[in-house]
């Protein structure tokens, strides 16, 4: 979660501004601190699935997020992610 909440940080620093869903899960992330990845996933999940289905998220964005998110994970919740980016794709 450290490395999650530092890449954010670096971020926030950039010219370049952050998507509405980054920083839903940059909130995210601080609220689950401590707790386990699968909680973390599926609360991000919740959250993807409301903005693909109000207009506020694009393909691009869950490619990206999945591209940063990814290295933190494990082999197993890295396999949990391409599924999960699949389906979000398709909403």
């Amino acid at each position: 979660m450290e490395d999650f909440n530092r890449y954010a940080s670096s971020q926030q620093k950039d010219d370049n501004p952050k998507s509405g869903f980054e920083d839903v899960v940059t909130k995210i992330a601080s609220n689950f601190d401590g707790k386990s990845q699968n909680e973390l996933l599926l609360a991000i999940y919740k959250e993807a699935q409301k903005g693909k289905r109000n207009g506020t998220l694009t393909n691009a964005d869950i490619d990206n997020f999945a591209a940063v998110l990814s290295p933190m994970l494990d082999e197993k919740k890295q396999n949990i992610l391409k599924k999960l980016v699949v389906e979000l794709k398709k909403i």
